[in-house]
């Protein structure tokens, strides 16, 4: 009775450290950051997304190495390990859009500015994000700092009031300008593009010197090779008014080939933009 009684115990303590170790690996799992894609059947993917193509992404599921690819057609949201969220398609019976006319009454004089669309080869989805949302503050901040007849909406305030329509980068194609306007109470909304390519320049040089220890000649000879990289920004604004109509557009290449100079491009167009306070 009493080995019975051992046996018992032993079993039972190897029982709770197995479910303590299979606790412990599934709260590790659960706490990690992944990216869940909802599917318009309902199921759920959860992983990380590596690639954002026009009709599909290229997804790992959590735990594996293989890479998959989902059409947009298929999917309905995707939900970021940021917290972000992109609806991609509306499910059957939800498609009709939120009528623009709930929006908000269009304040005369002001403009919202877009998150830019950024346009770029090998580059991390989250990187292109926030270079689009870097470039809306900064043509906020440079239009925002002269008085005068326009006023120009926070790009907080914008990027809310579009999160709250589901309205990013991929549904925005669905709405005209007008029904923008709306939404955004704004009477002209600010539409931009960075496109950008990315070369590398080898520069090779060589040095030679030379020194005499003890009546002895002796020459070092030193290769030196940089790479650099060369920018080509091209950057292309549009405003648009409460009507639908179009009243500026302009693309401009940046003179110089560093990163940063698609700001002089940008700035320029700004400048001379309809909407520039003088």
């Amino acid at each position: 009775m009493t080995k019975t009684l051992k046996f018992s115990g032993s079993v039972l303590l190897m029982l709770l450290s197995c479910f303590s170790i299979l606790k412990a690996q599934t709260g590790k799992r659960s706490s990690a950051k992944e990216d869940l894609v909802l599917m318009l059947s309902g199921e759920e993917k959860h992983g990380k997304i590596t690639e954002i193509q026009p009709n599909a992404i290229k997804f790992i599921h959590t735990g594996e190495t293989l890479v998959y690819e989902l059409k947009k057609a298929d999917i309905n949201k995707i939900t970021f390990a940021s917290g972000r969220v992109e609806v991609v398609n509306m499910p059957a019976g939800n498609g009709a859009k939120e009528p623009a006319e709930t929006g908000r009454p269009i304040e005369a004089g002001l403009v919202a500015i877009l998150p830019f669309k950024y346009i770029s080869v090998n580059e991390p989805l989250q990187q292109v994000i926030e270079k689009g949302e870097k470039l809306q503050n900064d043509t906020y901040l440079y239009l925002s700092k002269r008085n005068g007849q326009y006023k120009f909406q926070e790009p907080n305030t914008t990027n809310a009031l579009l999160y709250r329509k589901g309205i990013d980068g991929n549904t925005i194609k669905g709405y005209t300008y007008d029904e923008l306007c709306r939404v955004l109470g704004a009477e002209f909304v600010l539409q931009g593009t960075l496109s950008r390519s990315v070369k590398e320049s080898v520069n090779s040089s060589s040095s030679s010197t030379t020194k005499y220890d003890n009546n002895k000649k002796e020459n070092n000879n030193t290769n030196n090779t940089t790479v650099e990289n060369q920018y080509e920004n091209e950057v292309t604004v549009g405003i648009f008014n409460k009507e639908n109509e179009k009243i500026f557009t302009n693309r401009r290449t940046a003179f110089f080939n560093n990163e940063g100079s698609y700001h002089d491009a940008l700035f320029y167009m700004l400048k001379r933009s309809p909407v520039y306070n003088k």
